[in-house]
């Protein structure tokens, strides 16, 4: 049986960063590490390990298909560059994974026409693969990394060609991950990372209009064995990082998931955790469960203040002051509050960016730091389809969320919306810039 090949693909350094984004982001850097000063921001190559590679290696050992992994992250984002490895590293026949983001995905046509000309199967995955052109690749992948991608693997591998990926149905997933991802590829990261990343579930099941991750509609779970061997590989492979981001999009939308982790990391001590989750998850069992876990931040989506408009854009919500509530629930036992913000969405109107930057100072004593975004349409979210007659520049070297929106939002001109953009950012640097001390209930920290 042919071989794969997965790869990962060079990430183009942004250019021209924002003045104000990136000033805002070196104080967030300051007050993050007086918490947590084993942290660090990598001088080169990605800040986070590549976990899907794991993932994917695993399936492809579950399939029998060899697998070697091709790392050109600091390779230059060229085409020929990125083609004479992944020719060297394959034969005719081969697949070629790859999982582009918006900033490569132009790089990755480029090299799988290039491969594609010289007889390899190039696959590709993630949330860009969608918008490749009719014959650009050998295969999209829309799906999850799970049972079916590996029964369509093996179909491409054999040139049978692979089985179509079922339409997902909204719940819990009937099939549980029961195997752990495998990191021997991943092994060249010890020490250039600053944390690592572990799920004890996967997808979500609310459906925001304007969120990449909505696509899953359904939630995975992985079983306990499974998740106490792949932190049994990571410990062993990563022993000197100590920190974990819970990579679940909603920490407790599965009690069984809560649980399992606490068990896995019970007689494991000193670890800590920053997790997500969504307000309508934060109630007292959860609270408690952060707290027995090592949580030290937790990320809340807040995308505004206005409880109408995140209703058109089928955020749930039980209204604002209910947030205000749970975000000082939060903070009032120790825990750090890390709201991820989101500008350039459809529907905000300058009402709207109004109450959300008056919410953010009059809450500010609970508000640690800011995660700040301005909206991208990637194809996977569901607004997609809604939004995409709008959209007026398809360079995506330009679909960053850094940068002013691609499309023409409802209310107000892209112009604007960059303006109301740099408020919010302007008004989390005014936030943040207050002194940061390290609470006592920090001691409790396993």
């Amino acid at each position: 049986m042919p071989k794969s090949c997965i790869v990962q693909l060079p990430f183009p350094s942004s250019h021209d960063p924002d003045p104000h984004l990136s000033s805002y982001y070196e104080d967030y850097d300051r007050r993050f590490r007086a918490l947590l000063p084993e942290y660090f921001i990598p001088t080169d190559g990605l800040w986070e390990m590549p976990l899907w590679v794991a993932h994917l290696t695993a399936l492809l050992d579950t399939a029998g298909i060899d697998s070697v992994f091709r790392d050109l992250s600091r390779t230059p984002p060229e085409p020929d560059a990125c083609s004479e490895p992944l020719l060297e590293a394959t034969a005719v026949g081969d697949l070629v994974l790859m999982s582009p983001l918006a900033q490569n995905f132009r790089l990755a046509l480029d090299v799988a026409k290039h491969l594609e000309h010289a007889g390899r199967r190039v696959v590709l995955g993630g949330n860009m693969a969608p918008l490749a052109p009719d014959g650009a690749v050998h295969a999209v992948h829309r799906g999850q990394l799970d049972a079916t991608l590996v029964r369509r693997l093996v179909g491409l591998a054999s040139g049978a060609g692979g089985d179509l990926e079922k339409p997902l149905l909204p719940g819990l997933a009937a099939e549980r991950i029961n195997w752990a991802p495998d990191y021997r590829h991943l092994d060249g990261y010890g020490g250039r990372v600053p944390l690592l990343r572990l799920n004890a579930s996967h997808g979500c099941l609310y459906q925001c209009s304007f969120c990449g991750d909505a696509w899953s509609k359904q939630l995975t779970l992985v079983e306990k064995s499974a998740l106490e061997q792949e932190v049994d590989e990571l410990t062993a492979r990563f022993p000197d990082t100590r920190l974990f981001y819970i990579g679940d999009k909603t920490f407790g939308q599965s009690r069984e998931a809560v649980a399992n982790l606490l068990d896995v990391f019970r007689d494991r001590p000193g670890y800590r955790f920053i997790v997500q989750t969504h307000v309508m998850q934060v109630k007292d069992w959860i609270v408690d469960a952060m707290l027995e876990l090592g949580v030290v931040a937790v990320e809340l989506g807040f995308e505004s203040a206005d409880s109408q408009m995140l209703k058109r854009l089928n955020k749930l919500s039980r209204g604002l002051d209910d947030y205000t509530t749970k975000i000082h629930m939060l903070s009032d036992t120790g825990l750090k509050v890390v709201l991820n913000m989101m500008g350039g969405l459809d529907e905000e109107t300058e009402a709207a960016h109004g109450q959300t930057v008056d919410w953010m100072r009059q809450n500010s004593s609970a508000l640690w730091l800011f995660n700040l975004y301005n909206f991208v349409p990637y194809p996977l979210t569901p607004d997609f389809p809604r939004l995409r007659e709008r959209i007026f520049n398809w360079d995506f070297a330009d679909w960053r969320e850094d940068v002013p929106v691609v499309y023409r939002p409802q209310h107000l001109s892209p112009e604007a919306s960059w303006d109301l953009f740099q408020d919010k950012i302007a008004t989390a640097h005014d936030i943040i810039r207050t002194p940061v001390t390290v609470p006592t209930s920090l001691a409790q920290v396993k």
